[in-house]
């Protein structure tokens, strides 16, 4: 399948940096603004710390740097295949080249009219930056579309984050290109499954619990 990308206004680069073990992005202006990965991972998460305890430091470190770099490797296939790549896939190992597989079925029979995908973001309003991973069309409808991977299956109640960050990407394309965005998709490649989960929620159900997540971040940052 080829996909057809439609043109956007230039998109201009942003510079990254890690500032008291945070990540944050220069916009074009010249402000300094956190990813909306490093705001909403401000807010610690009770499941995650048990999960560690439980686990051990040392191996709980390893798992999280082998789903980072499963991530990336998936996202890597992703963006190459929405390219029109016919190598997208080479060089990785079979078994990430299956969990791929996954969301190729998805692209393939629901993606198209790719706007942008991997591409810089940024909110004067909210002062987040990020990096989207793909704004296209989902069955027709422009949509915010995020890749995700996971060990095992996931309920739309355990991914609320991944909502309040599409939400997030939504307003800066908006306040950036001044088209608006109402649907999230989230594709998710799962590595003991066979299919691809697929979640869709709408930003209006997000905005408030975002701004409260936002506001979180900046008050603990003029605490400190």
């Amino acid at each position: 399948m080829k996909f057809k990308h439609i043109e956007v206004p230039e998109v201009r680069e942003m510079s990254a940096e890690m500032i008291h073990g945070r990540r944050y992005y220069t916009t074009p202006e010249g402000e300094k603004y956190p990813s909306i990965t490093t705001v909403l991972g401000a807010k610690g998460k009770d499941w995650l710390n048990n999960w560690r305890t439980m686990l051990g430091a040392e191996k709980a470190d390893k798992e999280t740097q082998r789903c980072a770099d499963r991530g990336t490797a998936i996202h890597d296939m992703i963006e190459k295949y929405l390219e029109n790549d016919e190598e997208a896939t080479k060089g990785y190992s079979r078994e990430l080249v299956g969990l791929f597989n996954q969301v190729r079925m998805r692209l393939n029979q629901n993606v198209n009219n790719i706007r942008i995908q991997e591409a810089p973001l940024f909110s004067d309003r909210l002062k987040v930056a990020g990096r989207v991973d793909c704004i296209g069309e989902f069955d027709g409808v422009l949509s915010v579309i995020d890749f995700k991977t996971s060990n095992g299956n996931k309920t739309s109640d355990m991914i609320e984050d991944y909502y309040l960050q599409c939400t997030a990407y939504a307003i800066m394309y908006y306040e950036m290109y001044g088209v608006l965005i109402e649907d999230i998709v989230i594709i998710m490649a799962v590595e003991k499954g066979m299919m691809p989960l697929v979640f869709k929620a709408q930003i209006y159900d997000y905005i408030d619990p975002l701004m409260e997540r936002i506001d979180y971040f900046y008050d603990l940052v003029e605490k400190k």
